[in-house]
């Protein structure tokens, strides 16, 4: 409610102030005039999402209400008697639509194949304008859509095709269009879902046409291969970003970049995550992009990042923005890493050809394969959306970043991600909160997925190795005595106890070996397990603490006391542990 309030101070802020260019806008697209109301859209657009997000608090279907909305915004923009009064006639339209939305149950991302009696599908274009003809606006624009459309609508078959003129372009619904052709309801939802499909493929090829196009026109290479990248030189790492993200550093240049330089720089080592499940996805629930970032940061390098764990690509322009970014990297014969390029891990995209219109990409199984432009991120229905290239060089403040990574650490034993939130992916169960989980399961001889013990023991494992020598490097390097020899034991003690931990996890990977692991609920190897991992827990809870005392002495050592920690800060976050 007292958002609703906020929202109606700041209407009618707006509405007085309303100026006299908007007005006209609003009396232009009253009148048909296209660009009024196109330019309409372009300056409230966001504030329509906004008011949509508050209501269903889901980022894709406040975008379908939004379309939804522009709809009925068209359609009823002529009716409008007080332009000054547009912007909270325009709320209540998205407002409307978005509890109408909530009441339906589901969104048009969510259209199944088949519908029951009496269902009608949310995700139809303007069906209705054939009842607006008297509407100028309606008539002036709908025009222009409903020629694009015919044009998508003309690749499907002809029995597709009519079938969607009549519910899309005529407007009919789907029982008038099942009478009409002498089809069941489920036969015209069938023949509506499977267009749709369609349809949205031709959006992203068109799109992916024209970009193509004006690369060709404006002279750029028409293929390249990062002959640099050597896709299978780390095949065996488990965390398969780290491993990506090192091919990717050696291309750009940095060698001597290790798979343990990457693992201590994008906190990896020291992560432990779980799906309530306890599945092999847990190792994955993350977020990537941050994580990257962080990764990225502390090998010398900014970065260009699209999507992210549990994010979709919504939109063919968002594709098209981030293959500026791709190309550009591979023609300078920098790979770039991306989720699920042929399976659901993180892999290269190691190539181009503009003429296949397809990257040549590669991960754990596949080498040199070709994955269509328009497929990137859209592999499956839910597919996740992720790539990411290392740009600019930045100069590397290793205390800093050393201060950062250590006390992200500390947050994410506590459950906490780096802005404070419990879980960085909706699902994520991490920390010592994940050691209990797992704990608990093996107590009650709970866990039952045989593969995903072994697959979560092993990734763990080999992280608290690279944990233990990444620290084990940090302590032997002249750069940490020089800057703050105070912080060195505290930095020594914490790798003997990953060692530790590396140890504990090593003897629970050896109880349900890969490829296909052991009963992970039989009653010996489970209670042995529970008791392993009560000692990784302790030890790594005493390893933490001992990051969060190095990080806070670098910052005093940095700061000289002004920088806003404390050792009863300290203290507090230790007990947490």
């Amino acid at each position: 409610m007292d958002g609703d309030l906020n929202e109606d101070e700041r209407l009618r802020t707006m509405a007085e102030t309303f100026d006299r260019e908007q007005y006209e806008l609003v009396e232009k697209a009253r009148n048909g005039d296209a660009a009024s109301f196109g330019e309409l859209v372009r300056l409230h657009r966001s504030r329509m999402l906004g008011w949509a997000s508050r209501v269903v608090r889901d980022r894709a279907t406040a975008e379908d209400i939004v379309q939804d909305a522009l709809v009925q915004t068209l359609r009823k923009i002529g009716r409008l008697e007080q332009p000054d009064k547009f912007l909270p006639w325009l709320r209540t339209l998205v407002r409307n639509q978005a509890l109408m939305s909530l009441r339906s149950g589901w969104s048009r991302n969510e259209t199944p194949d088949r519908f029951e009696e009496g269902d009608s599908p949310t995700w139809s274009s303007p069906a209705g304008w054939h009842e607006a003809v008297d509407d100028p606006q309606a008539e002036a624009i709908g025009r222009l859509v409903a020629e694009d459309l015919r044009m998508l609508l003309s690749r499907l078959s002809p029995r597709d095709r009519a079938i969607a003129e009549s519910h899309l372009l005529g407007g009919l619904s789907v029982r008038e269009v099942a009478a009409q052709r002498n089809m069941t309801d489920g036969a015209v939802y069938t023949a509506v879902s499977r267009t749709r499909k369609k349809l949205e493929e031709a959006r992203y090829e068109d799109e992916i046409e024209r970009y193509a196009a004006a690369r060709r026109i404006s002279g750029r290479p028409a293929a390249r291969l990062c002959e640099r990248a050597r896709p299978y030189a780390l095949s065996g790492a488990y965390d398969t970003m780290a491993a990506m993200m090192t091919m990717t550093a050696a291309a750009a240049g940095r060698r001597n970049v290790s798979l343990t330089d990457v693992m201590g720089a994008t906190g990896h080592a020291f992560r432990i995550q779980v799906a309530p499940d306890l599945g092999v996805s847990g190792p994955y629930a993350y977020d990537w992009a941050d994580s990257l970032r962080l990764g990225w940061r502390g090998l010398g390098y900014d970065a260009s990042v699209f999507g992210g764990a549990e994010r979709r690509l919504r939109r063919p322009d968002e594709l098209v923005t981030a293959m500026d970014a791709l190309l550009a990297s591979l023609e300078r014969g920098v790979p770039a890493v991306a989720w699920n390029v042929s399976n659901t891990e993180f892999g290269l995209i190691e190539g181009f050809d503009d003429g296949k219109r397809a990257w040549i990409v590669t991960d754990t199984s596949a080498a040199g394969k070709t994955l269509p432009y328009a497929k990137l991120g859209r592999l499956h229905d839910d597919a996740e959306w992720f790539a990411a290239v290392p740009t600019g060089r930045l100069s590397i403040d290793r205390a800093a970043h050393w201060i950062e990574l250590f006390e992200r650490t500390a947050r994410h034993m506590r459950g906490d991600d780096h802005t404070g939130t419990r879980t960085p992916v909706s699902y994520a169960i991490a920390g010592t909160a994940a050691y209990r989980l797992w704990i608990d399961a093996f107590d009650r001889q709970a866990a039952a997925d045989a593969l995903g013990a072994a697959y979560n023991a092993a990734f763990t494992y080999e992280a608290r190795k690279h944990a233990a020598t990444y620290l084990l490097a940090m302590a032997a390097d002249g750069f940490l005595a020089d800057v703050c020899p105070a912080a060195l034991p505290a930095v020594a003690h914490a790798q003997k106890l990953y060692a530790k931990v590396a140890a504990l996890w090593g003897n629970v990977s050896g109880l349900f070996p890969l490829p296909f692991g052991a009963d992970p609920s039989a009653p010996g190897p489970a209670d042995r397990a529970a008791r392993l991992l009560e000692r990784a827990c302790a030890a790594e809870a005493e390893a933490v603490g001992a990051l969060q005392e190095a990080a806070w002495l670098l910052a005093r050592r940095r700061t000289d006391g002004r920088n806003g920690f404390s050792y009863n800060h300290f203290q507090k976050n230790q007990k947490r542990l």
